[in-house]
């Protein structure tokens, strides 16, 4: 099943290369929810491969940046740590573009002490 979905990075992304010498880059994002009134977020894992893996290690993309995913969904099962088979949802990017949510250049003033480059904490999913 094909997706286009805007979410935020959950975690800092990791780029790791298969013994083959694969580029797998991987991280996980929030994507918002409205049910019934109530905010929720559902956790995604994301994998891309190849090219496009080694092209979004160099966006130098950070936990909490807006971005807009192409992909497929997919689950996986596997044995938990303690235990037990669990289930997750990956998706399985095509692409991926940064929101129009630029950065400031660095050495550029904070609006405020201790400010991120990205949306105030209770804005955020997670």
């Amino acid at each position: 099943m094909k997706i286009l979905a805007k979410a935020y990075l959950a975690r800092k992304p990791d780029l790791v290369y298969t013994d083959k010498g694969t580029a797998i880059w991987k991280t996980a994002v929030a994507v918002q929810g409205r049910e019934r009134g109530k905010d929720e977020s559902l956790f995604v894992e994301v994998l891309a491969f190849g090219a496009l893996a080694e092209a979004l290690a160099e966006a130098d993309l950070k936990k909490g940046d807006l971005v807009q995913l192409e992909g497929r969904l997919q689950t996986e099962t596997y044995e938990a740590k303690e235990g037990g088979k669990k289930t997750r949802l990956t998706l399985v990017l095509e692409g991926l573009a940064l929101a129009v949510r630029p950065r400031k250049a660095e050495g550029e003033a904070k609006e405020a002490e201790g400010e991120e480059d990205f949306p105030p904490p209770e804005a955020l999913p997670f």
